[in-house]
C-alpha cells in the first residue's frame, strides 16, 4: 500500500515538473487576434514573430475561414474561432475559403530576435618572464708590446797613427844626402877660403828641411 502511494506521488511530481517546464515555451509563443466581420478580416494585415500564432474569430452570421496556399482554418460559424501557428519567417497572403478573393488578408512573420552572444571570458595574458641580461665576457688586458733593444753599432777602435817623429826622422835623414853630395868642396885655391861658408849654408839647409818635414807631418795629422 505504501509502495503504491509512493509511486503515485512520484508520477504526480513528474507530470507537474513537465508542466512547469512547458510553461516558459507557452509563454514565449504569443497569439494575435483577427476578427472576421462584415465580410472582411480586421486587421487586414498583421505582423508576428516566428513561433507566434494567429486566432480568427467569426463575428458574422455567415460562415467563413482563413485559407492559405498550404493550409486553412476550419470553417467557422458565428462565434467560433480557429488558430494557426507560424514557424517560418515570410509574408503569407490568405483569403476566405468560402467567399474567395473578395476577402483577403496578410500575415507577416518576422524572424525571432537572436540573443546577443555571450562574450567569451577574457583570459589574462600570461606574464612573459624577462630573461636576465647577458653579461658580455671581459676581454683580458692586452700586454703592451715590449720593444726589443736595438743593437748599438760598435765603434771600431781607432787605428794607431804612425808617429810623426818617425816620418820626420825619415824625411830628415833622407833629405840632406843630396845636399851633402852637392857641397863637396872642389879642390883649388879658392876652396879653402869658402869652406866655412859652405858648411854654414849646409847646416842651415838641413835645419830648414827638418822644420819643413815636421810642419808637413803635423799638418797631415
Amino acid at each position: 500500500m505504501a509502495v503504491r502511494r509512493a509511486a503515485v506521488v512520484w508520477a504526480a511530481a513528474f507530470v507537474i515538473s513537465c508542466g512547469l517546464l512547458a510553461l516558459p515555451l507557452v509563454a514565449l509563443a504569443a497569439t494575435s487576434a483577427v476578427n472576421i466581420q462584415n465580410f472582411a478580416f480586421a486587421p487586414n494585415s498583421i505582423t508576428i514573430t516566428v513561433g507566434d500564432g494567429v486566432t480568427w474569430t467569426n463575428r458574422d452570421a455567415a460562415s467563413h475561414s482563413a485559407k492559405f496556399v498550404d493550409r486553412s482554418t476550419p470553417v467557422l460559424s458565428q462565434g467560433q474561432s480557429g488558430t494557426l501557428q507560424f514557424t517560418v519567417a515570410g509574408t503569407f497572403p490568405y483569403i476566405c475559403g468560402i467567399h474567395g478573393a473578395s476577402m483577403q488578408g496578410t500575415i507577416i512573420v518576422r524572424a525571432a530576435a537572436t540573443a546577443p552572444p555571450t562574450p567569451a571570458p577574457t583570459v589574462a595574458p600570461t606574464p612573459v618572464r624577462t630573461a636576465p641580461p647577458t653579461i658580455a665576457p671581459t676581454a683580458p688586458p692586452t700586454a703592451a708590446p715590449t720593444e726589443a733593444p736595438t743593437a748599438q753599432a760598435t765603434t771600431a777602435a781607432p787605428s794607431p797613427t804612425a808617429s810623426p817623429v818617425a816620418a820626420a826622422s825619415e824625411t830628415a835623414s833622407a833629405s840632406p844626402s843630396p845636399a851633402a853630395a852637392q857641397l863637396t868642396p872642389v879642390p883649388g885655391a879658392a876652396g879653402s877660403s869658402n869652406a866655412p861658408l859652405l858648411i854654414g849654408a849646409a847646416a842651415l839647409a838641413v835645419v830648414a828641411l827638418g822644420a819643413i818635414a815636421i810642419f808637413l807631418v803635423r799638418r797631415r795629422s
